[in-house]
């Protein structure tokens, strides 16, 4: 099965775990969903990048599994303490991805060769992550602050999500590694 065809399904897969448990007002999963979220996106966006953008180096790719599972375990002992996970451990996996779209940009320039859905997919996922990042920074404001200051911005990273998936769903149709059925 196909690395994109993973990321898709896993993500699907949590959102739509993540809007039962909202419409059922379980709120149990959604801490969960939220550090599995964190791990696999790392995890699959890292390899990812490294089988279509840019060419990572074994060891690149080994730390940066190590640094998803550690903080992974780290979110699932705080889970289990009764504390939420931080949104703190979300900014640095951000910047990494986002590090990732930034060498593949420098890699389009030095080659001077655009590739139409590498880069549709690269500029969403830095628009993404970047916002995510931000948004990771200054989460307590995010929550606090009245509804009319905080709503764009919650709705800017929910077109900017939307935005992620379809550019993976057209790599995925285009790179022959998601067919119909």
């Amino acid at each position: 099965m196909a690395v994109i065809t993973v990321f898709l399904v896993a993500e699907f897969t949590l959102e739509l775990t993540d809007l039962i448990d909202r419409l059922l007002k379980l709120n149990t999963l959604n801490t969960y969903n939220y550090a599995l979220s964190q791990f696999f996106s790392l995890v699959i966006l890292t390899e990812i990048y490294s089988r279509y953008f840019i060419k990572l180096p074994v060891s690149i790719k080994w730390i940066v599994y190590l640094y998803a599972a550690v903080f992974l375990i780290i979110n699932l002992m705080d889970i289990q303490k009764g504390t939420c996970p931080t949104f703190y451990s979300n900014i640095s996996s951000s910047i990494i991805i986002c590090s990732f779209a930034a060498a593949y940009f420098m890699k389009m320039l030095k080659k001077g060769k655009i590739e139409k859905s590498l880069f549709i997919v690269n500029i969403f996922v830095f628009l993404f992550f970047s916002v995510e990042c931000l948004i990771s920074t200054t989460f307590n404001f995010l929550v606090t602050n009245h509804l009319e200051w905080v709503a764009p911005i919650w709705l800017f990273r929910g077109v900017l999500l939307w935005c992620l998936y379809l550019a993976f769903i057209n790599l995925g149709c285009r790179s022959g590694k998601i067919r119909a059925w």
